[in-house]
Protein backbone atom coordinates (compact mmCIF):
# COMPACT_ATOMS: atom_id res chain seq x y z
CA UNK A 1 0.00 0.00 0.00
CA UNK A 2 1.78 2.83 -1.16
CA UNK A 3 0.27 5.38 0.60
CA UNK A 4 1.04 4.08 3.95
CA UNK A 5 4.29 4.10 3.19
CA UNK A 6 4.12 7.69 1.85
CA UNK A 7 2.89 9.06 5.11
CA UNK A 8 4.41 6.22 7.14
CA UNK A 9 6.49 8.37 8.79
CA UNK A 10 3.83 11.18 9.55
CA UNK A 11 1.91 8.55 10.96
CA UNK A 12 5.08 7.02 12.98
CA UNK A 13 5.58 11.02 14.42
CA UNK A 14 1.78 11.46 15.58
CA UNK A 15 2.23 7.93 17.45
CA UNK A 16 5.05 9.44 19.11
CA UNK A 17 3.44 12.40 19.72
CA UNK A 18 0.94 10.23 20.87
CA UNK A 19 2.73 8.71 23.66
CA UNK A 20 4.13 11.96 24.76
CA UNK A 21 0.75 13.68 25.24
CA UNK A 22 -0.11 10.38 27.27
CA UNK A 23 2.60 10.65 29.28
CA UNK A 24 2.41 14.11 30.09
CA UNK A 25 -1.14 13.39 31.18
CA UNK A 26 0.27 10.68 33.13
CA UNK A 27 3.30 13.22 35.05
CA UNK A 28 0.17 15.79 35.80
CA UNK A 29 -2.17 13.08 37.87
CA UNK A 30 -1.59 11.02 40.65
CA UNK A 31 -1.15 7.96 39.00
CA UNK A 32 -2.45 5.31 41.91
CA UNK A 33 -5.16 7.64 42.03
CA UNK A 34 -5.87 6.85 38.12
CA UNK A 35 -4.89 3.43 38.13
CA UNK A 36 -7.40 3.03 40.85
CA UNK A 37 -10.12 5.14 38.89
CA UNK A 38 -9.59 3.24 36.00
CA UNK A 39 -9.63 -0.36 37.76
CA UNK A 40 -12.96 0.46 39.48
CA UNK A 41 -14.59 1.25 36.05
CA UNK A 42 -17.99 -0.25 35.54
CA UNK A 43 -16.56 -1.88 32.01
CA UNK A 44 -19.88 -3.73 31.65
CA UNK A 45 -20.11 -0.18 29.71
CA UNK A 46 -17.48 -0.50 27.66
CA UNK A 47 -19.91 -2.59 24.73
CA UNK A 48 -22.24 0.38 25.10
CA UNK A 49 -19.38 2.89 24.81
CA UNK A 50 -18.38 1.00 21.28
CA UNK A 51 -21.72 0.68 20.13
CA UNK A 52 -21.78 4.54 21.04
CA UNK A 53 -18.65 4.95 18.28
CA UNK A 54 -20.02 2.72 15.79
CA UNK A 55 -23.30 4.65 15.84
CA UNK A 56 -21.21 7.68 15.10
CA UNK A 57 -19.19 5.91 12.39
CA UNK A 58 -22.75 4.64 10.62
CA UNK A 59 -24.12 8.25 10.70
CA UNK A 60 -21.88 9.49 9.14
CA UNK A 61 -21.37 7.22 6.42
CA UNK A 62 -25.38 7.64 5.61
CA UNK A 63 -24.06 11.53 4.95
CA UNK A 64 -20.82 9.89 2.95
CA UNK A 65 -23.12 8.15 0.67
CA UNK A 66 -26.04 10.56 0.39
CA UNK A 67 -23.10 13.25 -0.38
CA UNK A 68 -21.65 10.68 -3.32
CA UNK A 69 -25.33 10.74 -5.12
CA UNK A 70 -25.76 14.64 -4.27
CA UNK A 71 -22.81 14.08 -7.12
CA UNK A 72 -23.39 12.18 -9.31
CA UNK A 73 -21.67 9.13 -8.44
CA UNK A 74 -25.08 6.14 -8.24
CA UNK A 75 -22.87 3.16 -9.59
CA UNK A 76 -20.92 2.60 -6.34
CA UNK A 77 -22.33 -0.32 -4.24
CA UNK A 78 -23.35 0.26 -0.59
CA UNK A 79 -20.69 -2.49 0.79
CA UNK A 80 -17.60 -0.86 -1.66
CA UNK A 81 -18.93 2.63 -0.24
CA UNK A 82 -18.74 1.37 2.85
CA UNK A 83 -15.53 0.37 3.15
CA UNK A 84 -14.17 3.13 1.43
CA UNK A 85 -15.21 5.24 4.40
CA UNK A 86 -13.69 3.49 7.09
CA UNK A 87 -10.47 2.52 4.80
CA UNK A 88 -9.97 6.70 5.42
CA UNK A 89 -9.85 6.16 8.92
CA UNK A 90 -6.36 4.99 8.34
CA UNK A 91 -5.43 8.66 7.56
CA UNK A 92 -6.71 10.13 10.83
CA UNK A 93 -2.93 10.33 12.03
CA UNK A 94 -2.10 12.42 9.20
CA UNK A 95 -1.66 16.11 9.46
CA UNK A 96 -5.04 17.86 8.94
CA UNK A 97 -6.50 14.47 7.76
CA UNK A 98 -4.91 15.25 4.65
CA UNK A 99 -4.77 11.41 3.69
CA UNK A 100 -8.74 11.07 4.28
CA UNK A 101 -8.26 12.33 0.51
CA UNK A 102 -7.48 8.54 -0.44
CA UNK A 103 -11.66 8.12 0.00
CA UNK A 104 -12.22 9.93 -3.17
CA UNK A 105 -8.78 8.26 -5.15
CA UNK A 106 -10.75 4.93 -4.17
CA UNK A 107 -13.48 6.01 -5.46
CA UNK A 108 -11.93 7.23 -8.66
CA UNK A 109 -10.10 3.34 -8.64
CA UNK A 110 -13.62 1.79 -7.89
CA UNK A 111 -16.16 3.37 -10.51
CA UNK A 112 -13.75 5.91 -12.14
CA UNK A 113 -15.36 9.20 -10.64
CA UNK A 114 -12.66 11.46 -11.32
CA UNK A 115 -10.88 12.89 -7.70
CA UNK A 116 -12.03 16.40 -8.43
CA UNK A 117 -15.38 15.77 -8.40
CA UNK A 118 -15.82 13.62 -5.06
CA UNK A 119 -12.64 15.68 -3.21
CA UNK A 120 -15.19 18.21 -2.01
CA UNK A 121 -17.14 15.84 -0.27
CA UNK A 122 -14.28 15.17 2.56
CA UNK A 123 -14.34 19.19 2.65
CA UNK A 124 -17.90 19.33 3.46
CA UNK A 125 -17.83 16.85 5.59
CA UNK A 126 -15.41 18.74 7.67
CA UNK A 127 -17.45 21.52 7.81
CA UNK A 128 -20.57 20.01 8.21
CA UNK A 129 -18.94 18.23 11.19
CA UNK A 130 -17.90 21.63 12.83
CA UNK A 131 -20.69 23.27 12.43
CA UNK A 132 -22.18 20.26 14.18
CA UNK A 133 -20.09 20.25 17.18
CA UNK A 134 -20.55 23.90 17.75
CA UNK A 135 -23.92 23.20 18.27
CA UNK A 136 -22.94 20.40 20.52
CA UNK A 137 -20.20 22.46 22.13
CA UNK A 138 -23.31 25.54 22.71
CA UNK A 139 -24.91 23.12 25.04
CA UNK A 140 -22.67 23.38 27.86
CA UNK A 141 -22.06 27.09 27.01
CA UNK A 142 -25.15 28.24 29.01
CA UNK A 143 -24.02 26.42 32.60
CA UNK A 144 -20.46 26.81 31.59
CA UNK A 145 -20.60 30.92 31.62
CA UNK A 146 -16.48 31.59 29.70
CA UNK A 147 -16.48 34.27 27.76
CA UNK A 148 -13.20 33.17 25.93
CA UNK A 149 -15.01 29.90 24.20
CA UNK A 150 -18.14 31.54 23.42
CA UNK A 151 -15.88 34.06 21.54
CA UNK A 152 -13.68 31.07 19.68
CA UNK A 153 -17.32 29.21 18.69
CA UNK A 154 -18.56 32.95 17.17
CA UNK A 155 -15.35 33.35 15.36
CA UNK A 156 -15.46 30.10 13.64
CA UNK A 157 -19.18 30.25 13.10
CA UNK A 158 -18.29 33.19 10.88
CA UNK A 159 -15.57 32.40 9.43
CA UNK A 160 -17.74 28.93 8.22
CA UNK A 161 -20.46 31.55 6.90
CA UNK A 162 -18.38 33.58 5.24
CA UNK A 163 -17.01 30.45 3.20
CA UNK A 164 -20.11 29.15 2.45
CA UNK A 165 -21.65 32.65 1.67
CA UNK A 166 -18.67 33.27 -1.37
CA UNK A 167 -18.96 29.86 -2.52
CA UNK A 168 -22.70 30.10 -2.88
CA UNK A 169 -21.46 33.87 -5.50
CA UNK A 170 -21.29 32.33 -8.58
CA UNK A 171 -20.73 35.04 -10.66
CA UNK A 172 -18.23 35.82 -8.22
CA UNK A 173 -16.19 32.53 -8.38
CA UNK A 174 -16.80 32.44 -11.93
CA UNK A 175 -15.28 36.15 -11.89
CA UNK A 176 -11.94 34.35 -10.35
CA UNK A 177 -12.01 31.16 -12.24
CA UNK A 178 -11.36 33.86 -15.40
CA UNK A 179 -9.06 35.34 -13.51
CA UNK A 180 -6.81 32.18 -13.01
CA UNK A 181 -7.47 31.13 -16.05
CA UNK A 182 -4.49 33.87 -16.68
CA UNK A 183 -1.45 31.75 -14.43
CA UNK A 184 -0.51 29.33 -17.12
CA UNK A 185 0.46 27.00 -13.87
CA UNK A 186 -3.57 27.34 -12.97
CA UNK A 187 -4.89 27.07 -16.50
CA UNK A 188 -3.42 23.68 -17.02
CA UNK A 189 -5.45 22.36 -13.82
CA UNK A 190 -8.59 24.48 -14.55
CA UNK A 191 -11.04 21.45 -15.46
CA UNK A 192 -9.56 20.27 -11.91
CA UNK A 193 -10.68 23.40 -10.44
CA UNK A 194 -14.10 24.28 -12.04
CA UNK A 195 -14.93 20.38 -11.31
CA UNK A 196 -13.97 20.85 -7.85
CA UNK A 197 -15.78 24.38 -7.49
CA UNK A 198 -19.10 22.73 -8.87
CA UNK A 199 -19.01 19.86 -6.42
CA UNK A 200 -18.37 22.18 -3.72
CA UNK A 201 -21.05 24.70 -4.88
CA UNK A 202 -23.70 21.26 -5.08
CA UNK A 203 -22.83 20.18 -1.72
CA UNK A 204 -22.89 23.69 0.15
CA UNK A 205 -26.43 24.84 -1.25
CA UNK A 206 -28.65 25.49 2.11
CA UNK A 207 -31.20 22.37 2.11
CA UNK A 208 -27.74 19.88 1.45
CA UNK A 209 -26.11 21.86 4.19
CA UNK A 210 -29.01 21.54 6.84
CA UNK A 211 -29.25 17.98 6.43
CA UNK A 212 -25.69 17.62 6.74
CA UNK A 213 -25.68 19.44 9.56
CA UNK A 214 -28.25 17.58 11.15
CA UNK A 215 -26.59 14.26 10.65
CA UNK A 216 -23.74 15.66 11.83
CA UNK A 217 -25.31 16.21 15.30
CA UNK A 218 -27.04 12.70 15.22
CA UNK A 219 -23.48 11.26 14.93
CA UNK A 220 -21.13 13.19 16.99
CA UNK A 221 -24.23 12.90 19.65
CA UNK A 222 -22.92 9.73 19.87
CA UNK A 223 -19.54 9.99 20.89
CA UNK A 224 -20.33 13.02 23.44
CA UNK A 225 -22.57 9.78 25.20
CA UNK A 226 -20.17 7.64 24.91
CA UNK A 227 -17.65 10.47 27.02
CA UNK A 228 -20.62 11.14 29.66
CA UNK A 229 -20.93 6.51 29.78
CA UNK A 230 -17.36 6.57 30.87
CA UNK A 231 -17.55 9.65 33.12
CA UNK A 232 -20.54 7.54 35.17
CA UNK A 233 -18.41 4.64 34.38
CA UNK A 234 -16.00 5.97 36.47
CA UNK A 235 -18.50 7.01 39.61
CA UNK A 236 -19.76 10.06 38.75
CA UNK A 237 -23.82 9.76 39.16
CA UNK A 238 -26.24 10.11 35.89
CA UNK A 239 -28.12 13.38 35.15
CA UNK A 240 -28.75 15.35 31.75
CA UNK A 241 -26.31 18.12 33.66
CA UNK A 242 -23.60 15.62 33.20
CA UNK A 243 -24.40 14.65 29.62
CA UNK A 244 -24.65 17.98 28.80
CA UNK A 245 -21.45 18.58 30.00
CA UNK A 246 -19.89 15.93 28.40
CA UNK A 247 -21.24 17.41 24.82
CA UNK A 248 -19.46 20.44 25.42
CA UNK A 249 -16.32 18.65 26.26
CA UNK A 250 -16.61 16.27 23.46
CA UNK A 251 -17.68 19.03 20.79
CA UNK A 252 -15.29 21.57 22.01
CA UNK A 253 -12.37 19.26 21.88
CA UNK A 254 -12.92 17.20 18.74
CA UNK A 255 -13.42 21.20 17.23
CA UNK A 256 -10.03 22.56 18.54
CA UNK A 257 -8.28 19.77 17.29
CA UNK A 258 -9.51 20.15 13.98
CA UNK A 259 -9.20 23.94 13.57
CA UNK A 260 -5.51 23.39 14.85
CA UNK A 261 -4.72 20.62 12.17
CA UNK A 262 -2.87 18.51 14.23
CA UNK A 263 -3.35 14.89 13.50
CA UNK A 264 -6.57 13.70 14.89
CA UNK A 265 -6.21 16.87 17.40
CA UNK A 266 -3.23 14.42 19.28
CA UNK A 267 -2.96 17.08 22.51
CA UNK A 268 -5.14 19.51 21.84
CA UNK A 269 -8.29 16.85 22.29
CA UNK A 270 -6.76 15.69 25.31
CA UNK A 271 -5.88 18.92 27.10
CA UNK A 272 -9.76 19.88 25.84
CA UNK A 273 -11.27 16.97 27.06
CA UNK A 274 -9.42 16.81 30.39
CA UNK A 275 -9.46 20.90 31.77
CA UNK A 276 -12.85 20.96 30.55
CA UNK A 277 -14.20 17.91 32.36
CA UNK A 278 -12.15 19.36 35.56
CA UNK A 279 -13.20 22.95 35.48
CA UNK A 280 -17.01 21.60 35.02
CA UNK A 281 -16.65 18.64 37.51
CA UNK A 282 -15.29 20.98 40.01
CA UNK A 283 -18.24 23.73 39.46
CA UNK A 284 -21.58 23.60 41.63
CA UNK A 285 -23.35 22.12 38.37
CA UNK A 286 -22.94 18.59 39.40
CA UNK A 287 -24.37 18.48 43.22
CA UNK A 288 -24.05 14.33 43.03
CA UNK A 289 -20.39 14.31 42.60
CA UNK A 290 -17.00 16.25 41.56
CA UNK A 291 -15.03 14.99 38.75
CA UNK A 292 -11.31 14.70 39.95
CA UNK A 293 -8.23 15.09 38.04
CA UNK A 294 -7.56 11.37 38.10
CA UNK A 295 -11.17 10.77 36.26
CA UNK A 296 -10.93 13.68 34.34
CA UNK A 297 -7.49 11.89 33.18
CA UNK A 298 -8.70 8.72 32.94
CA UNK A 299 -11.82 9.53 31.06
CA UNK A 300 -9.85 11.58 28.51
CA UNK A 301 -7.67 8.20 27.74
CA UNK A 302 -10.81 6.17 27.85
CA UNK A 303 -12.59 8.24 25.18
CA UNK A 304 -9.65 8.69 22.95
CA UNK A 305 -8.98 5.12 23.32
CA UNK A 306 -12.88 4.12 21.93
CA UNK A 307 -12.45 7.24 19.54
CA UNK A 308 -9.35 7.37 17.79
CA UNK A 309 -7.15 4.59 18.22
CA UNK A 310 -10.58 2.15 18.23
CA UNK A 311 -11.26 4.06 14.89
CA UNK A 312 -7.50 3.93 13.06
CA UNK A 313 -7.16 0.13 13.35
CA UNK A 314 -10.56 -0.22 12.23
CA UNK A 315 -9.54 2.00 9.32
CA UNK A 316 -6.42 -0.20 8.58
CA UNK A 317 -8.00 -3.04 8.50
CA UNK A 318 -10.82 -1.88 6.11
CA UNK A 319 -7.51 -0.65 3.92
CA UNK A 320 -6.12 -4.10 3.82
CA UNK A 321 -9.60 -5.81 2.62
CA UNK A 322 -9.90 -2.40 0.01
CA UNK A 323 -6.42 -2.94 -1.32
CA UNK A 324 -7.46 -6.36 -1.99
CA UNK A 325 -10.73 -6.95 -3.16
CA UNK A 326 -10.16 -4.02 -5.28
CA UNK A 327 -7.25 -5.45 -6.59
CA UNK A 328 -4.97 -2.61 -7.40
CA UNK A 329 -2.63 -0.58 -5.46
CA UNK A 330 -3.27 2.78 -4.25
CA UNK A 331 -1.26 5.32 -5.60
CA UNK A 332 -0.31 8.14 -3.52
CA UNK A 333 0.23 10.70 -5.48
CA UNK A 334 -3.63 10.07 -7.01
CA UNK A 335 -4.97 9.91 -3.43
CA UNK A 336 -3.18 13.03 -2.48
CA UNK A 337 -6.01 15.11 -4.95
CA UNK A 338 -4.58 14.90 -8.77
CA UNK A 339 -7.45 14.19 -10.84
CA UNK A 340 -5.39 11.46 -13.12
Amino acid sequence: MELLQKHGRKIFLSIILAVVVYAALLLVSDTQKLAAAIRDFRWELLPLIIGLTLFNYAVRFLKWHWYLGVVGVKNLAWFDSGLIFLAGFSMTLTPGKAGEFLKAFLVKQRVGTPVATTSPIILAERLTDGLALLVLAAFGLLIFDSPQVRIVLVGVLVIAAIVIFLVQRRTLANRVMVWMQRAPLLATRMHYIQAFYSSSFTLLQFKTLIIAIGLGIISWAGECFALALIVIGLGIPFSWTLVALSASAMGFATLAGSILLVPDGLGVAEASIDGLLLAFGRAPWLPAGTITQPIAAAATLMIRFATLWFGWWLGLVCLGIVSRRFGQKTDARSADGQSG
